[in-house]
């Protein structure tokens, strides 16, 4: 018996330098991505935005570095988080969100186009949001049948 969500994701979490600063360009985003709840709160010491979507039941949180952390710029080649990659329905989903990060300020890295990491193609668009955090937005036809 198969179960869908056993290793799925319940959330993403990143640290940002100013959450207010990376909310203009995160808020739009998340909203484009179908993300509909917003919420500011505090924990830890810090600010943060809860962000769900419910049709797909992921939390996208934002959390404001502390302190003298906030001086420290996301390396993409050092040891942590690499980039975020999420699905796409469509390669044209692709292409305008390769223009809405380009209207909120973001840095298109590769792409939009096909890359050779599937066989029956991936279609994607590589870009940089804030604090130089990476991220991907990627149509794989395979498996867009099974997400539905």
């Amino acid at each position: 018996m198969s179960n869908r969500w056993l290793g799925t994701i319940n959330h993403v979490a990143v640290t940002v330098s100013d959450l207010d600063r990376a909310m203009a360009f995160f808020g739009p985003w998340l909203d484009f991505l179908g993300y509909t709840y917003h919420e500011r709160g505090e924990n830890s010491g810090t600010r943060l935005a809860i962000n769900l979507n419910p049709d797909t039941a992921i939390a996208f949180n934002v959390w404001e570095a502390k302190g003298e952390l906030a001086h420290h710029r996301f390396e993409v080649y050092e040891p942590g988080l690499h980039h975020i990659a999420l699905n796409a329905d469509s390669k044209s989903r692709v292409d305008d969100m390769a223009e809405l990060v380009l209207r909120l300020g973001g840095e298109i890295l590769d792409g939009p186009g096909e890359f050779p990491f599937a066989v029956d193609g991936y279609y994607a668009v590589y870009f940089l949001g804030p604090d130089g955090l990476k991220f991907e937005f990627v149509h794989m036809p395979a498996l867009a049948g099974h997400l539905g």
